[in-house]
């Protein structure tokens, strides 16, 4: 099977401490290699999210990749990892993420382009409790602990190409988000355009399904 990974880096409520906490201080995602975590040549998303406000058993996510891509639900997971150093906190989970389709979204029908195809993906029913104590967690310790703590968001999406012959030299991908059913989706992270063999261990993204 090949795998296709999205990862997502994000400071909770102003990771520095000198900075100041203002009351519904905002979210920024920011891109980080699936190999480097580091990256100095990370993208910054356009879209803000409200950590106090985030459930994560409402939300969704969704992935811009070339039609030529096909996206199998088996082993597609959600990461999230909170950290507090000073508080000892290193609260790491892993989720299934279950394939979804009919999903009504203003933004990804204007995000729709020739040649690409948009994949949804939801939360299990079965891991909300988990997933709303998680962000309880998240909350508190915005409260207790302001400018301190550590968001990472993660996503594994497994795949191969449908047809050898489309494989290209180089792969463009967008990340996008919703926060709630209630909401529409908005962009996380911006496209990439990731080069063939640019990336160590990401050359099966090239290999056609089924070989």
């Amino acid at each position: 099977m090949r795998y296709m990974i999205i990862a997502a880096s994000a400071c909770l409520a102003a990771c520095s401490p000198s900075a100041p906490v203002e009351e519904g201080e905002t979210l920024q995602a920011q891109l980080t290699s699936p190999v480097e975590a580091a990256s100095d040549e990370a993208d910054t998303a356009s879209a803000a999210i409200d950590p106090s406000a985030l459930d994560f058993s409402r939300i969704a996510l969704a992935m811009r990749i070339p039609a030529a891509f096909e996206a199998r639900q088996e082993g597609a997971y959600l990461h999230i990892n909170v950290t507090n150093e000073r508080l000892g906190v290193d609260l790491s989970e892993e989720f299934p993420l279950i394939q979804t389709s009919e999903v009504t979204s203003p933004f990804l029908d204007a995000e729709a382009r020739e040649g690409f195809r948009i994949w949804t993906y939801g939360m299990r029913p079965e891991d909300g409790p988990l997933l709303q104590a998680i962000s309880g967690e998240l909350a508190r310790l915005k409260r207790e602990a302001p400018g301190e703590n550590e968001l990472n968001l993660g996503a594994t999406a497994p795949g191969c190409w449908n047809e050898a012959s489309q494989s290209p030299g180089s792969l463009k991908r967008t990340l996008y988000i919703r926060v709630s059913p209630e909401a529409d989706f908005e962009l996380f992270v911006p496209e990439q355009d990731i080069g063939q063999g640019e990336l160590p261990g990401m050359e099966s993204f090239w290999a056609a399904c089924g070989s």
